[in-house]
């Protein structure tokens, strides 16, 4: 079985590139070529701009193949060209969507994939609902053979998730509780929140690869652990042998000082965000997250520590803190 990934090389599809091969997956990348020492032996690259339709019919004329799984899809305009590209020329096009297109707040307190897809504080989640609604066309119109996956939060080793911090330099966290800074948490910080490792989220795409069943299908691929921010942030504590110093502060405070914000806390990770994973099961029988949250997080601090070039700084979200304290009462 082949398939062409297009993308590859992130925090998420890098996991199942490499799950993808010890199942077996013949894999194709396609990509700028920016990030190749992410790229395992044997997996070949069609360097090209996934936004460039003629240098993507171009590098891709003639082959087929049985997956084509696209990671980097934001926008409708692009999803309408992966569909005049592969219509035809694959099994399964899977699109990597988003958890962020469920309504927020819900009626319910366990999202499905039947919760209705409405997100007005995030143009992100909108975007990706806009595209989901190009490909849900594009099936019943033309049986173009989609699955689509929603991941939430996903995350990797080397990486810390946490609800108010910086994702390009993770050390930013670890160092403000080692020197005693104050931690920002938005709210009361007791809404729950699902996080996801990569490795986990892998094994349950990789299962929806060339999965007939999936075919029509939305799916989202998530843990089951299910914790306040405060309580995250109590593992990241006892991980990095320091007490935090915890600052609350109101969403609607924090937004209108960092306005780029909005959409990630009020559209995401500030209300509570369950998941049924009872139909990912369903396809994928053996589905199992097993890494906890501590255990993720510990792995990501000891790679870390043991990388003193990883350690930097985040001067914008030193300055992004102070801003918000300094309004503070």
């Amino acid at each position: 079985m082949n398939a062409l990934i297009i993308g590859g090389t992130g925090t998420i599809s890098t996991d199942v590139v490499k799950y993808a091969i010890v199942r077996g997956w013949d894999i194709t990348l396609l990509n700028r070529g920016q990030r190749t020492r992410a790229i395992p032996p044997g997996v070949r690259l069609i360097e090209c701009d996934a936004r460039d339709e003629g240098a993507m019919k171009k590098a891709l004329e003639g082959k087929y193949f049985d997956v084509v799984a696209n990671f980097i899809g934001f926008l409708p305009e692009q999803i309408e060209q992966d569909i005049r590209i592969f219509d035809g020329a694959c099994a399964q096009y899977i699109f990597v969507s988003t958890c962020c297109v469920y309504q927020k707040p819900d009626g319910h307190y366990l999202t499905t994939e039947s919760t209705p897809l409405r997100n007005l504080n995030s143009l992100y989640g909108r975007r990706k609902i806009a595209c989901e609604e190009v490909l849900n066309h594009a099936y019943r119109e033309r049986d173009f053979p989609v699955t689509i996956v929603r991941p939430n939060w996903t995350y990797c080793l080397g990486t810390i998730p946490f609800v108010f911090t910086s994702w390009r330099n993770p050390w930013t966290l670890v160092d403000r509780l080692e020197k005693g800074l104050p931690i920002i948490i938005p709210g009361d910080g007791e809404n729950r929140f699902t996080i996801t490792h990569a490795a986990d989220f892998a094994p349950g795409f990789v299962g929806l690869m060339g999965n007939y069943h999936a075919l029509g299908h939305a799916v989202h691929i998530t843990g089951e652990e299910a914790l306040t921010w405060n309580q995250y942030l109590a593992q990241i504590e006892w991980i990095v042998g320091r007490k935090a110093v915890v600052v609350h502060a109101a969403t609607d405070t924090i937004v209108r000082l960092l306005p780029h914000l909005h959409d990630d806390l009020a559209g995401d990770k500030t209300v509570n965000f369950l998941f049924d994973t009872a139909k990912l099961r369903r396809f994928v029988p053996d589905f199992a997250a097993k890494i906890s949250y501590y255990e993720g997080v510990k792995a990501s601090v000891d790679y870390l520590r043991a990388r003193p070039e990883l350690q930097n700084i985040d001067a914008e979200y030193l300055a992004n803190y102070d801003k918000v304290l300094a309004a503070l009462p």
